[in-house]
């Protein structure tokens, strides 16, 4: 699946939307529990509920509609948190080299009906608060406790199967990382192979590339293209 945005086409390996269904009975739940305390309305102020009712299914519908705004996208690299509605877009992507852990949020209700919340900790750090007590930090241990912060802008709301779509993205951000640190290894042996020969000879340069190899930072192929390039082969 290709996801194009700007002209530019990125492969797409998962997405997906919010699950409406569940919203829709928990705000059902939430407004037959509610109604139970303002019932005694209904006998003597009836128009007054019938506003309330009102009011409050406006307020699920908006909230409804800001929901299935939103598409949720696992690319190779990143991922992709897009809302289009009457009122903008709003896009965000999240490369794979600044997710540093990756949560799973479930309530009872999103349990039964096998979805939840996907909640990405970036290095920037604005996804982790403290919780507050009495005007400051709750302090436990000498230690402020963390508490992770979940909103719009960074994570997968309500998705179906959320276990399935958080093992995705941890296995593209564990290939993701192998990747990087082999490339970081392929640059140090280039920088090794390229430096002049001033201040270490051509010998004592492929000493240290055969200790890199024999501590296994490099690999045999990475080994031999090294020394061909200080042999001038």
């Amino acid at each position: 699946m290709l996801l194009i945005e700007t002209g530019v086409r990125m492969s797409v390996l998962w997405s997906g939307k919010p699950y409406i269904k569940k919203t829709i009975v928990k705000a059902f739940i939430l407004y037959i529990i509610v109604s139970l305390f303002f019932i005694w309305t209904i006998i003597f102020a009836p128009h007054a509920f019938l506003i309330y009712t009102i009011s409050i299914w406006i307020i699920v519908a908006f909230y409804i509609y800001w929901k299935k705004a939103h598409t949720y996208y696992v690319m190779e690299n990143s991922v992709l948190i897009t809302r289009d509605w009457v009122f903008g877009k709003y896009q965000r992507e999240i490369t794979f080299d600044r997710i540093q852990d990756v949560h799973i949020q479930q309530g009872l209700l999103a349990r039964m009906f096998k979805c939840g919340s996907v909640v990405f900790v970036t290095s920037s750090g604005l996804e982790v608060g403290y919780v507050v007590s009495g005007g400051g930090e709750y302090v436990y241990a000498g230690k402020a406790i963390p508490r992770l912060v979940r909103g719009a802008w960074n994570s997968f709301i309500d998705i179906r199967f959320p276990e399935e779509v958080r093992e995705l993205i941890m296995k593209k951000i564990i290939a993701w990382r192998e990747v990087f640190q082999q490339q970081r290894i392929a640059e140090a042996v280039e920088r090794i192979a390229s430096k002049t020969t001033s201040t270490l000879s051509i010998s004592e340069e492929l000493a240290r590339l055969k200790e890199l190899l024999d501590k296994g930072v490099i690999t045999k192929e990475e080994y031999e293209k090294a020394k061909k390039k200080l042999l001038g082969e």
